[in-house]
């Protein structure tokens, strides 16, 4: 996503604009006077009022300039400049303009008011003092000798100059004083402001949901820091970007709706699943019109594991006590078949094939039916645990060296899982916990012949838990299929018995632990998390 465009700084406009305005209505007051003929501008001041126009824009423009691009280390050089340039360019324009007979005096009166507005207290003194000053030059300048008069048929008597300096300066020292009330005002209204703005930001930022906004074309006008964490993009990267662009599920679902809560799946940028719940109501203006919607989410993909959890545990409990009474109904049935079988083979003849054949085959299959049994007592409850310390890569090492003398001989397993890795169990239980999940990789036949065995400690510390993972680069499982592989009697295989994942749940699930598959066309990851100690160690 893309950085959108940053806004034009309203000080660039205002340093440009209001300075532009004044300009026009001087430069707008020259042609008029020049179109009426009149005689209250001599050709000679005309001109001048039109060059004090130029550079009066040029200046306009160079005070612009650097307030939009000359950065934070400009501002100085910009206050300078206005004031002294606007100082000079009015002084400029009443001395070429008459003197104290000049119609311009009162460009000072906006002068202050716009000293007020931008530096308050101080740019009031700067400001009046400069008018003061300014206007005295101007109007007395000529009639006293101190300044060359620019045309001199049109200078005012002595008294006359001095009574307009008299009105102008008090003129000044009011509109200072009623510019210091109003920039007090304004002071207090924009350090209000400020603080009301500090503490939006601070609430909106610190929400510990997901927070968004959306104008009414649904463009993302505002991103809070618990939305970025979850994202995983920050604000700049979705601001004035379509909702749907950040959440695609979001297509056919109006943000202008009534208050409604929905929960969609969402990949964040570290290509992670998640679920997300969120909550939308309608921003209205003063008049009640629609002008956006709010977006409150949260990251619900724990929420939604813990639930589908909670199903898993609900359904293997009952099944888990369904086989322990049925494996202790069948257990004694099987005890009395054995034994007549054994009774019945003393009893054949040698010469007798057939009958001894298949009464291998009932013992066999007999045998098979007492292994699932005892399978479905295990499933049931595995027994009492009796923990130790279990040295994870020696278990390994171990297990590999088992599988590498079966049918599975021609399968590399790596291993990376530091020497001294521990975890806090039963030896067998893990033991057949392990030897189950790599059959299972070996038996996904992986594309190049490898099964990936990685352990290391737990993300948090404060957990104290050991993460074991076994990947394989298999077919993978169907997405369909994905949810029930724990499940007692599921499998996709011809010859599974569907026993083996559940009862490795089950034994991680009594050991305090975790266990979670992801899989895709690439292969399959079963993830265990196994305590490091006991508790209260």
């Amino acid at each position: 996503m893309q950085e959108p465009k940053s806004a034009i700084p309203v000080g660039w406009v205002a340093a440009f604009a209001g300075r532009l305005i004044a300009l026009a209505a001087v430069f707008a007051i020259a042609i008029f006077v020049e179109l009426r003929g009149t005689a209250q501008f001599s050709d000679r001041e005309l001109t001048a009022l039109y060059a004090l126009v130029l550079v009066g824009f040029l200046l306009a423009a160079a005070i612009g300039a650097l307030a939009r691009f000359g950065g934070g280390r400009s501002q100085r050089v910009v206050a300078i400049l206005e004031y002294l340039g606007d100082g000079l360019l009015l002084l400029g324009l009443i001395y070429c303009s008459g003197g104290a007979r000049s119609p311009f005096g009162v460009l000072y009166l906006i002068w202050i008011l716009h000293g007020a507005v931008r530096d308050g207290p101080r740019g009031i003194a700067v400001t009046t003092s400069g008018a003061t000053l300014g206007y005295a030059l101007a109007a007395l300048g000529p009639v006293w000798g101190w300044l060359q008069p620019f045309e001199a048929g049109g200078l005012a008597a002595s008294d006359e100059a001095l009574s307009s300096f008299g009105m102008h300066a008090i003129g000044f020292l009011a509109i200072a004083l009623l510019a210091r009330r109003l920039a007090e005002q304004l002071e207090r209204r924009q350090h209000e402001l400020r603080e009301l703005g500090e503490l939006h930001a601070r609430i909106f930022d610190n929400v510990a949901s997901g927070l968004l906004t959306v104008d009414d074309s649904e463009h993302i006008t505002s991103f809070n820091h618990e939305a970025a964490r979850i994202t995983g993009f920050d604000a700049v990267e979705v601001l004035g970007r379509p909702l749907h662009a950040l959440f695609p599920t979001f297509r056919g679902h109006d943000s202008r709706a009534p208050q409604q809560r929905l929960e969609l799946s969402f990949c964040n940028r570290a290509a992670q699943q998640l679920h997300l719940g969120f909550s939308r109501s309608l921003l209205r203006d003063d008049m009640g019109n629609v002008v956006g919607a709010v977006l409150i989410f949260q990251d619900l993909t724990h929420v939604h594991q813990m639930e589908q959890e909670l199903r898993r545990s609900e359904r293997l409990s009952a099944v888990g006590q369904l086989a322990a009474g049925l494996a202790h109904e069948i257990r004694n049935p099987l005890a009395s078949l054995s034994g007549s079988l054994e009774l019945l083979g003393d009893d054949l003849g040698e010469d007798d094939a057939d009958s001894r054949r298949l009464l291998r085959i009932v013992k066999r299959e007999t045998e098979r039916l007492n292994r699932l049994v005892s399978d479905f007592l295990v499933y049931a409850g595995p027994g009492q645990i009796e923990s130790e310390e279990v040295r994870v890569r020696e278990l390994f090492e171990g297990l590999v060296l088992l599988l590498s003398r079966g049918e599975h001989a021609k399968l590399q397993v790596d291993l990376d899982v530091p020497a001294g890795l521990i975890a806090w169990g039963s030896s067998d239980q893990l033991q057949q916990v392990f030897w189950n999940l790599l059959l299972n990789a070996a038996q996904a036949e992986p594309d190049d012949g490898r099964i990936v065995v990685r352990a290391r400690h737990g993300s948090d510390p404060s957990a104290a838990a050991v993460e074991i993972e076994v990947t394989d680069r298999g077919r993978g499982i169907p997405p369909e299929t994905l949810e029930r592989v724990f499940e007692p009697f599921f499998t996709t295989r011809g010859k599974g018995t569907g026993l083996g994942l559940a009862l490795v749940h089950r034994v991680v699930e009594a050991h305090g632990g975790q266990i979670a598959v992801r899989s895709d066309e690439d292969g399959t990851t079963m993830k265990v998390v196994l305590p490091t100690r006991s508790a209260g160690t």
